[in-house]
């Protein structure tokens, strides 16, 4: 009785679910036929205090519905098990969510495609599920604290005749074996950067492989020796690597053809903090590492220094040797050798220094760029369709980026000298000299600081008190050649000759729209001014179309006459362009700030 029941409790069940998946479907069908749209209202304040709105409509991407799968037979399900939304997560569920940083949020969002999907699938509780195998975790990081199962091994299982104790275990190397000294030595020749820990009897500590004997050799296939080698100075070569500061025993190549001790250590990857009188480098690993974290989070060299010696002395007892200087000379070197090598710069006949002035920036692919990515005829285009190949350039300040004055162009001298984004010092430096004591003429509109204070902005102890920029304001690209630093505030000289210096490399463009924040003060005596500034800066403007506006975010801070005159609403082929390009720019770069 009660089994026919059972069996007829089931094929209800099923007859539910097979009625449940065919509604699920036609709902999923009627959706597709129809559009949902979105309205999205948008209030904003004016500077006289009136409100205005824009109502905009677009449609909503289509919620797919899951349709429940036919369940196995014989299973035991319930009707909660039923749901005609399994993506539904309760209030409780989404308290679980580990905590995520929002860039990574935002990088979600700008990085999906179609409908989004839920961070995590519904159940997975990660967090939880760690909870109750936290003591395991646990103990086993007290385990590798010990010998484990080298605890009771009395002989060195390095190879089948060592019969010495087994003390020593690499922190680096894969598996926690434990091996004698000499077998230690061996197997780390093609790694001698590894870090060593030696079992005393009771506990391990930190040991290196230089005071077990390893020697590393240059000059000659790893494993080989040299008859006729040269010990580095003093014996005491340093080795900057990310994991760590190391000592090591090295000893150069001295035979008769034996490269350079500099090209010794660059072809084991090894970058020489000198060129002569060689105690330390550093490996490209840790160059490069360095590199990238910088870009990422914004890192300083200091930081990362004091990373590694905590990393190589964590309780401050064995304090290393300062390395920092080294380390920051190395970093920049790397840097400026990375942009020559990626630009093509070591493949040219006449070497490093027949390098032009801005050939090694990325420039931005969808402006235009005549012989390039545009056609043949462009240059002949109706005036209705000029604006096709207008150029948008932003200009904009920032006085986070200040540097102090704590060294010189003698002592530490610029490396890329104006080919890449940075004017070439030197020639910005003598034009200013030459006509920098030109009077900041005072603001005709509302009173902008920038205008009105630009000569009496703080410089005292800084060699630059921020810097300028000229942006492509389309796509976010920096221009070649178009930033400098300021001296004081933000002068109208200095941005003359990054804006003029920068359209060297746009000079047959035909269409120009610059923004400006102060644009209605700057533009007005630009052209008179080019007159009395070195030829090498000109720019020839017959037979183009240049138009000036102001960013929209900084528009509403103008009188009214400027907001209606250096609007881009109200100018035709200026599409949905704001202006903004520099200030998001400044939103990622402003943490470097402790590196300038």
């Amino acid at each position: 009785m009660v089994s026919k029941k059972r069996r007829a409790l089931d094929k209800l069940k099923q007859d539910w679910y097979v009625l449940n998946s065919q509604h699920q479907q036609a709902q999923h069908h009627r959706a597709e036929e129809r559009e949902l749209y979105y309205k999205h209202s948008c209030f904003t304040r004016t500077s006289a205090g009136n409100i205005t709105s824009a109502t905009e409509f677009f449609v909503a991407e289509h919620a797919l519905s899951s349709v429940v799968s036919h369940p196995p037979s014989g299973s035991d399900i319930t009707m909660e098990d039923f749901s005609f939304n399994s993506y539904g997560r309760s209030d409780t569920e989404l308290q679980d969510y580990d905590t995520v940083d929002p860039a990574y949020e935002s990088f979600l969002k700008e990085s999906s495609v179609g409908p989004k999907k839920p961070l995590r699938p519904a159940g997975d509780h990660a967090m939880t599920l760690w909870l109750h195998e936290r003591e395991t975790y646990l103990l086993e990081l007290i385990r590798l604290e010990g010998r484990g199962d080298y605890a009771f091994r009395e002989t060195c299982q390095g190879h089948n005749e060592c019969m010495y104790e087994p003390v020593y275990r690499c922190q680096d190397c894969f598996g926690t074996e434990l091996y004698c000294q000499e077998c230690t030595v061996n197997r780390h020749r093609e790694n001698p950067l590894h870090k060593i820990e030696f079992w005393n009897g009771s506990f391990f500590e930190d040991t290196t492989l230089k005071s077990l004997g390893l020697q590393v050799q240059l000059g000659h296939p790893v494993g080989k020796r040299c008859f006729n080698h040269s010990r580095a100075y003093d014996d005491d070569f340093v080795i900057l690597d990310i994991n760590g500061i190391h000592e090591l025993a090295l000893d150069f190549c001295s035979c008769e053809s034996a490269l350079s001790h500099v090209k010794q250590l660059l072809r084991a990857r090894w970058y020489p903090a000198t060129s002569a009188d060689l105690k330390s480098a550093a490996t490209f690993h840790l160059l490069q590492n360095f590199h990238m974290l910088m870009f990422e989070s914004k890192v300083s060299a200091f930081e990362y220094w004091q990373t590694l010696a905590r990393l190589t002395d964590n309780t401050g007892i064995k304090p290393c040797k300062d390395h920092y200087d080294s380390l920051l000379r190395m970093i920049k070197q790397w840097r400026n050798l990375k942009l020559l090598k990626r630009f093509g710069r070591g493949h040219d006949p006449a070497g490093i220094k027949a390098t032009e002035q801005g050939v090694c920036t990325v420039v931005c692919p969808a402006c235009p760029h005549p012989g390039k990515n545009l056609p043949e005829d462009w240059n002949v285009a109706l005036p209705d369709k000029r604006w096709l190949y207008a150029q948008f350039l932003a200009i904009d300040t920032n006085f986070r980026l200040a540097c102090k004055n704590v060294s010189s162009d003698r002592i530490d001298p610029g490396l890329s000298r104006g080919w890449s984004y940075f004017v070439e010092e030197k020639g910005f430096k003598e034009f200013l000299a030459d006509v920098g004591k030109v009077p900041q003429e005072k603001s005709a509109c509302a009173s902008h600081n920038a205008v009105n204070l630009a000569e009496t902005k703080n410089s005292r102890g800084l060699a630059a008190t921020g810097a300028g920029t000229v942006d492509c304001s389309r796509h976010n690209f920096k221009r070649p050649c178009g930033v400098g630093d300021l001296q004081r505030g933000e002068r109208y000289i200095n941005m003359d000759y990054l804006f003029f210096s920068t359209m060297q490399h746009s000079k047959d463009v035909l269409v120009l729209n610059v923004s400006y924040d102060i644009t209605c003060q700057w533009s007005k005596n630009l052209w008179g001014q080019m007159s009395n500034y070195p030829s090498r800066v000109h720019f020839a403007r017959d037979g183009k179309i240049l138009t000036f506006l102001i960013p929209k975010f900084h528009l509403p801070a103008h009188i009214t006459a400027c907001q209606i005159t250096f609007s881009h609403n109200f100018i035709k082929g200026m599409g949905r362009t704001d202006g903004e390009a520099p200030e998001r720019g400044w939103a990622n770069i402003n943490p470097v700030a402790t590196s300038t």
